[in-house]
């Protein structure tokens, strides 16, 4: 059935293919068809957009639903949380392990996680594979012909219980390197890599004299730096030998983007960046003032000059995106430093709090849609239906009020963790609505229409 077309009046348009100008945008049938001056609103409903920002939906690379929670109860509550949060797709990390005891082929559990999501999101959803065997490595090119063109490969938590019960298996370089010989084959396709060496942090930790008095400072300086630059100098040099796209996910330290800057001119083959809010907003000694292992998340949040690079690298463009890293969790589970889980809830502050740190540090809007947006639809194959003002593009738009500060609390969130590392913060943007392929599904803090998410494959040309 046809959608009412939607006339969005008088808003300040951030194109990041572009700039900023105030025009209207006309939505039909769930499509961007048009944009102007002074637009005809004949048979529109009329969303009154004057002193706001329209920015295309917000995408999510690195979204971990099912983690520690039953997976559909996750995607029902964490899905409105991303819609809240202006977010209209996410990328969800798929391990065969939280669908079956064994290491399996993902041809086995496709169609039904397809079926899962469709059934309970309230976003688009589409999902990068955790690859762990020589039989995934093979049937790369297949999962590529089945639309899912980037694949996970974890260096970190080898022989790691506690992350093979939410399903992550740490692969020797073997694996990560016949993996990437597949993708430098296949058109399209990206090796995304968890950087981090496993065997430099059980060094550092072996110098911890009693864990279990440990500070959260004393956690996070058993991952250093170092074990996440040295893993991206390895990764660069096997996308480098393979000509396999390579993106860091969750870059944390001055370090590692120091490391991709130098690859970036001798490599054939792009090396992409992503970072997340909490490398952006917090450093290791704030966390430090946290409860217990309340900003606890792998690698860990480093030091304020670390910080300031990355901010440094979204303005030059050598940060691409930004993604939340979102895991629902219960706090009671985070209570102790040393062994306390990692991760936490990040999509429905990720917009708000990197729009208007973006602002008061002087990043031009249309870079932060880019990195928020259009380089995230760009890197996985999602434009020109996502990430983007275009005509004929989904009307997926993240209306913001960069005028409205408003305090993080996390009794007004809807994730279903019930706390977030953000508490107290001053976020400087406030997400008035999210319209999902031409439908209004949020606004001002109400959730006006669940589930209406779909699964959207990539079909590379």
């Amino acid at each position: 059935m046809a959608q009412a077309p939607w006339l969005i009046r008088s808003g300040t348009l951030v194109n990041p293919e572009g700039g900023e100008v105030i025009a209207d945008l006309r939505v039909d049938d769930g499509r961007i068809a048009a944009v102007g001056a002074a637009l005809p609103a004949d048979g529109c409903q009329v969303y009154d957009a004057r002193g706001k920002h329209v920015f295309p939906g917000f995408i999510d690379p690195h979204v971990h639903l099912g983690n520690y929670r039953p997976f559909g109860d996750d995607c029902v509550s964490e899905t409105i949380a991303a819609a809240a949060g202006g977010i209209t797709t996410i990328v969800q990390f798929l391990k065969v392990l939280q669908c079956r005891p064994t290491q399996a082929s993902y041809h086995e559990i496709l169609d039904e996680a397809i079926a899962s999501f469709a059934a309970r999101t309230s976003v688009d959803v589409t999902f990068h594979l955790a690859l762990s065997t020589y039989e995934h490595m093979g049937e790369i090119p297949s999962y590529v012909e089945r639309g899912l063109t980037s694949f996970k490969f974890y260096l970190g938590y080898k022989g790691n219980e506690a992350a093979l019960r939410r399903g992550t298996v740490g692969v020797p370089d073997d694996l990560v390197y016949a993996g990437f010989q597949e993708i430098g084959r296949a058109p399209g396709a990206v090796a995304l890599v968890h950087a981090e060496n496993d065997e430099l942090v059980r060094c550092f930790e072996r110098a911890v004299a009693d864990p279990e008095r440990a500070s959260f400072l004393e956690w996070a300086n058993t991952r250093p730096a170092l074990a996440e630059e040295e893993a991206v100098r390895r990764v660069c040099l096997f996308g480098m030998a393979t000509g396999a796209p390579v993106y860091i996910v969750h870059l944390t330290s001055k370090e590692a983007l120091a490391a991709v800057r130098e690859f970036r001119h001798v490599s054939p083959a792009p090396i992409y960046v992503e970072t997340c809010p909490h490398y952006l907003v917090l450093d290791k000694h704030q966390a430090n003032g946290l409860p217990g292992a309340t900003a606890k998340v792998i690698p860990p949040p480093r030091d304020p000059e670390s910080r300031e690079a990355l901010w440094g690298g979204i303005a030059s463009g050598a940060v691409d995106t930004v993604g939340s890293d979102h895991c629902a969790i219960e706090l009671a589970r985070k209570a102790h430093v040393w062994n306390g889980l990692p991760g936490f809830p990040g999509m429905e502050t990720l917009a708000p709090l990197v729009v208007g740190e973006a602002r008061r540090r002087g990043v031009p809007l249309p870079r932060v849609a880019a990195v928020l947006a259009y380089n995230a639809a760009r890197i996985f194959g999602l434009l020109p239906r996502k990430g983007t003002l275009r005509i004929g593009a989904d009307a997926d738009l993240a209306i913001l009020d960069l005028s409205r500060e408003w305090t993080i609390r996390a009794a007004a969130l809807y994730s279903s963790s019930h706390f977030t590392p953000y508490e107290g913060l001053r976020a400087g943007a406030y997400v008035d609505a999210t319209f999902l392929r031409g439908q209004l599904i949020w606004r001002d803090g109400q959730v006006l229409a669940p589930r209406q998410g779909q699964v959207v494959l990539r079909h590379p040309s």
